[in-house]
C-alpha cells in the first residue's frame, strides 16, 4: 500500500528533476509543435502543476482557490511564461501545501465538496497524475532543449515503496 502523503511527495520529486541544469531562458522557451502551435513553456508548465497542488490542499481544507494560481488553468489560461524563479517559488508553495496528507484519514479523503465534485482522494489521484504527465512533457523540451534526457521514473527503494499493511 502506498500513502497519499508520500505518493505526492515522490510525484513533486520526480517533476523537479525535469528542472535539472535548465536556466531561466529555456524555461521560458515555447518550442515549435509541428502543427506550427507552441508547446508549453516549462516555467509555465512549473505553474500549471504547482497551482494544481495549491487547487487539491485548498479543496481539501474547504479554503479559497489561490488566486496567484489562476492564470494556469481554463480556456482563459496565459499561456506567457513567467520567470524561472517565479515558478519555483509556486512550485515550493505547491510541496509545502501537501503537508495535510500526513493528517488525512479516510473520512476526508472519500469527502466531495459539493454534489458533482470529485473526492478528495479522487482530486489527489488527479493532480498525481497530472504531475506524471508533465513530467513526461517536461523531459520531451528539455531533450529539444539539448539537455540529457532524464531517465524514467527515479529510485524507488526508500521513496516509495510497496506495504502490504
Amino acid at each position: 500500500m502506498y500513502q497519499p502523503l508520500e505518493l505526492a511527495r515522490f510525484a513533486l520529486s520526480e517533476f523537479e528533476r525535469g528542472l535539472e541544469g535548465i536556466t531561466d531562458e529555456e524555461a521560458r522557451r515555447r518550442m515549435a509543435k509541428a502543427d506550427g502551435t507552441e508547446m508549453n513553456a516549462i516555467s509555465w508548465t512549473l505553474g500549471h502543476i504547482a497551482g494544481h497542488w495549491l487547487r487539491v490542499a485548498a479543496y481539501a481544507k474547504q479554503e479559497e482557490q489561490p488566486g496567484e494560481v489562476l492564470r494556469f488553468f481554463g480556456p482563459a489560461a496565459d499561456p506567457s511564461p513567467p520567470p524561472l524563479s517565479d515558478a519555483l517559488k509556486l512550485l515550493d508553495d505547491a510541496k509545502a501545501s501537501i503537508d495535510w496528507l500526513a493528517s488525512a484519514d479516510d473520512v476526508l479523503m472519500s469527502t466531495a465538496r459539493g454534489e458533482g465534485f470529485e473526492s478528495v482522494g479522487t482530486a489527489l489521484m488527479r493532480a498525481v497524475l497530472h504531475t506524471w504527465f508533465h513530467t513526461g512533457e517536461i523531459n520531451a523540451v528539455r531533450q529539444m532543449l539539448g539537455h540529457a534526457e532524464i531517465p524514467f521514473v527515479g529510485k524507488l527503494i526508500g521513496n516509495l515503496e510497496w506495504r502490504s499493511e
